[in-house]
């Protein structure tokens, strides 16, 4: 938008020599006119009823359906030309229907395209979120058994404890501290941890067993009638072909947390 209006002022540059000359006449008319050609061409491009502006955004909207119809790559040239002519209000809404659409169609190859180059019009964390969201769609679709991947932990209360509560939670191993899954249980031998159980999407399990990522299980347990805390940590690497894990804890795998 800029280069436009800079572009706009430079070709006014031989009107400026005419004005400014002498003996030149009907400076009146002369700076009219062009004024009104400047205004006209503007107005052409970058008003708000720009027609040529809509024709360009047009072609580059045809020539992407065209690309996801045949589910290729988006060529960087388009992306450039993308990155140039459509308003910066917009890229966001655009990219994000671009990508359900390809989605929707089936051409994952165009809708990986499309969500590697529009990443950074995803901005604010809610938009952040969105992408997240269309990325993991995206995996889901690439790798269908994966989207139903559980982790099942079978547990055993420590002795004389019937009544207890907890947590468990799974975290990669020397990775952030965030859970890729987390749930809390009360009075269960078995507790299932699916990809839904993750706060960010595609940080889960899916995405940790894809990866063959080792991961750490921590799990605690509180028995309601002795008043005391138990804790469980366990280091696990599982085979990437299985998108259903179990693990066990026994009785006698739980320590005592230190009051």
């Amino acid at each position: 938008m800029i280069i436009v209006y800079l572009l706009a002022f430079i070709s006014l540059f031989p009107v400026y020599a005419y004005l400014l000359a002498p003996k030149t006449k009907n400076k009146g008319y002369i700076f009219g006119i062009s004024f009104l050609i400047l205004i006209f061409c503007l107005f052409s491009f970058v008003g708000k009823y720009s027609f040529l502006g809509s024709i360009k955004e047009q072609e580059i909207n045809n020539k992407i359906f065209l690309i996801i119809e045949q589910d290729n790559e988006i060529p960087v040239n388009l992306f450039n030309s993308f990155d140039a002519i459509i308003d910066e209000e917009s890229k966001l809404y655009w990219a994000q229907s671009y990508i359900q659409k390809a989605m929707s169609e089936q051409k994952l190859q165009a809708a990986e395209s499309l969500i590697s180059f529009s990443e950074k019009y995803f901005m604010t964390s809610d938009e952040k979120f969105v992408f997240y969201t269309l990325y993991t769609q995206l995996r889901d679709l690439k790798f269908p058994i994966f989207a139903n991947s559980k982790f099942i932990l079978n547990l055993s209360p420590p002795a004389d404890c019937e009544n207890y509560k907890g947590n468990i939670s799974l975290f990669i191993m020397n990775g952030p501290n965030i859970p890729i899954a987390s749930q809390n249980f009360q009075n269960s031998f078995e507790v299932s941890l699916g990809n839904n159980n993750s706060s960010i999407p595609g940080f889960d399990l899916a995405s940790a067993y894809l990866n063959q990522e080792a991961l750490e299980l921590k799990a605690s347990l509180f028995c309601v009638e002795k008043n005391l805390d138990y804790f469980s940590e366990n280091a696990l690497l599982f085979d990437q072909n299985n998108h259903i894990n179990t693990y066990n804890i026994r009785p006698n795998e739980w320590l005592k947390r230190e009051q």
